[in-house]
């Protein structure tokens, strides 16, 4: 996906902000509005990572103002009640930068190593570049099943397990 099209995240003391521009939205999460953040692979793509957050009230969403006409359409039709997010390395620019500023405005919050990778490394090359160096690496993703999902937060001292109980899956 092209870069102008992944998802960014903006942050203040209040919560945070993500801006998702294919579908035209901005997505409002207060910092005391969210219970659980766990962190794992994601579900389809097995060597990304994702922060699957759980809030006890749903994010204020809002449409921009010049957005297309089909994300109108489905705006309107669209379940604003949501209280789990997805934040995945993949498809969201600033997914580095979500583990520090909630570190800073909840407590308890478990430092994750969100660099890990679930797979075989294949190939790396590096190529340099008007004095850069640009690093590109290939990955042969681990299959598997057993997902290993690890708590980062929770207001209520729940765990992995606990959530995967209630809600009968991650």
């Amino acid at each position: 996906m092209s870069d102008d099209k992944l998802k960014t995240m903006t942050f203040n003391q209040e919560g945070y902000t993500l801006d998702i521009p294919v579908l035209d939205e901005t997505h409002f999460v207060s910092w005391n509005s969210i219970d659980t953040i766990i962190f794992g692979p994601e579900t389809i793509y097995h060597d990304h990572s994702e922060f699957i957050i759980y809030l006890n009230k749903p994010p204020v969403i809002k449409l921009k103002e010049n957005a297309w006409w089909l994300n109108r359409l489905t705006f309107r039709l669209k379940n604003k009640n949501n209280r789990k997010i997805r934040i995945s390395d993949e498809w969201n620019r600033d997914f580095s930068n979500f583990i520090d500023h909630a570190i800073v405005h909840l407590k308890n919050v478990q430092k994750v190593d969100i660099n890990r990778r679930k797979g075989t490394l294949i190939k790396r090359t590096e190529v340099k570049k008007a004095g850069t160096i640009i690093t590109t690496e290939q990955w042969k993703p681990e299959k598997t099943t057993n997902l290993k999902w690890e708590m980062v937060y929770d207001r209520h001292n729940r765990t992995v397990v606990d959530i995967y109980n209630r809600d009968k899956g991650i």
